[in-house]
């Protein structure tokens, strides 16, 4: 029989740092009462499921425990968001004549904020992550995941399993991203679907007919 998983990819509730616009990697600040709310709202969209992940910094922590209570679920620093540095905790506004802030805005890739840490870096610790997640789910035929996280893992690992560009599917505060896989044989998934989580009455969704991944590869 052909194997289908369900990931669910959910970013943290809104936080004062989200808010205020502000850059927040390894900040750890707690969510807001209204980011509370807005996670209730998405609760009956995701499943009682087999493993649940999250990021180990408390907003992501909160989240998890607001979503699956009383449920236990692995913590792990893999799903931070990057760290930025002398950066963190600034807005766009504070930073948008700092010409380093412009240099690594147009090429992340090259450049790194000062005493932040290295895009690549961040790509190989969230794609370890999510190779061991996806034989994790082989091994023990787990049919439904959740992984809480940050904005910038999340895009990253979404964007790896659909083969799509890093912004093709926005994710705000306290929504997710549902992502439907049929198992190829071994480690090999193909995309079936791709949702959205959210509060909203009306989002977006595609499915996996036009887009296949497998996902076997070096990284």
């Amino acid at each position: 029989m052909d194997r289908v998983v369900d990931i669910y990819f959910i970013r943290h509730g809104l936080t004062e740092g989200n808010r205020q616009k502000q850059y927040i990697g390894w900040s750890d600040l707690p969510l807001l009462e209204e980011g509370r709310e807005k996670l209730v709202k998405i609760k009956d969209q995701i499943p009682a499921a087999d493993l649940i992940y999250s990021s180990d910094l408390i907003r992501c922590v909160e989240t998890a425990e607001l979503l699956f209570p009383g449920r236990r679920f692995r913590s792990s620093s893999s799903l931070r968001e990057i760290h930025f540095g002398d950066w963190e905790k600034c807005t766009y506004e504070d930073l948008k004549d700092v010409d380093a802030y412009r240099a690594w805005v147009s090429r992340p890739d090259h450049h790194t904020p000062p005493n932040g840490e290295r895009y690549a870096h961040v790509q190989r610790r969230v794609e370890r992550f999510l190779l061991h997640l996806l034989r994790t789910v082989t091994k023990y035929s787990v049919q439904s995941a959740v992984v809480i996280t940050h904005g910038g893992p999340l895009r990253e690992m979404v964007s790896w399993i659909t083969g799509t560009p890093l912004w093709t599917y926005p994710v705000h505060p306290g929504e997710g991203i549902k992502v439907k896989l049929k198992g190829a044989g071994g480690m090999s998934w193909n995309l079936l679907q791709v949702a959205p989580i959210t509060a909203k009455e009306n989002g977006w969704k595609k499915n996996g007919s036009t887009v296949t991944r497998n996902t076997r590869g070096s990284m």
